[in-house]
């Protein structure tokens, strides 16, 4: 499995794979009856594709992905927010939480009361766990920073749409750097797709 170190304590890893770029072919080409004479006919065709307006996106939704991801909370709750797909998480009602979270760099003035707000929540948190409280309740005192695992099974057409709005400028730095991660496993199953798409949609 390929994986990825993300931020201090996460990553994304590439848990499975079906298709590639012979599954986009193979969609396209259905459509007609044709087929390709060489690869290179094969990767010209994935560009066109690519780079048409308006997209022809059904023929990349044949390719997919599973991916294991570890990346703080607030992360992750905006990474949910891209529902053309399938996730399960790591569920805090049944499991202990670690005691593991998210640290930004920089800010060393206030790094220290930082980490102690954090230490203090777990503190709380295990107290409240060890006095019978469900843990679906004593987890109401943990920050966002906390570190959650889940997978993601996503076909390339969606995860071409969140690595768009995820690479942007605009978007957190923290999810950025796992979208970044993202694109280089992409490029690595998928060679011409995701160099198509960074040279169509992100003028890489």
């Amino acid at each position: 499995m390929t994986t990825r170190a993300v931020l201090d304590k996460g990553w994304i890893r590439l848990e499975d794979a079906m298709g590639g770029d012979a599954a986009v072919v193979r969609g396209a080409r259905i459509c007609y009856q044709s087929e390709g004479g060489n690869p290179e006919a094969d990767a010209r065709l994935i560009q066109r594709l690519m780079a048409s307006r308006p997209a022809h996106n059904t023929v990349f939704e044949h390719a997919v992905f599973r991916f294991g991801v570890k990346c703080p909370l607030f992360v992750a709750r905006q990474w949910m927010r891209h529902r053309i797909c399938s996730f399960n998480e790591r569920s805090l009602r049944y499991c202990l939480a670690d005691r593991e979270y998210y640290i930004p760099e920089g800010h060393p003035e206030e790094r220290e009361a930082y980490v102690q707000h954090m230490e203090a929540s777990f503190d709380l948190y295990e107290q409240l766990v060890a006095a019978g409280w469900k843990r679906e309740q004593a987890r109401g005192v943990l920050g966002m920073a906390v570190y959650t695992e889940f997978i993601w099974t996503v076909n390339a057409w969606s995860l071409m749409n969140w690595l768009e709005k995820r690479l942007d400028r605009g978007a957190q730095w923290e999810h950025r750097q796992y979208a970044e991660a993202a694109l280089t496993i992409f490029s690595e199953v998928m060679p011409v797709t995701a160099g198509a798409f960074q040279k169509a949609v992100l003028g890489r």
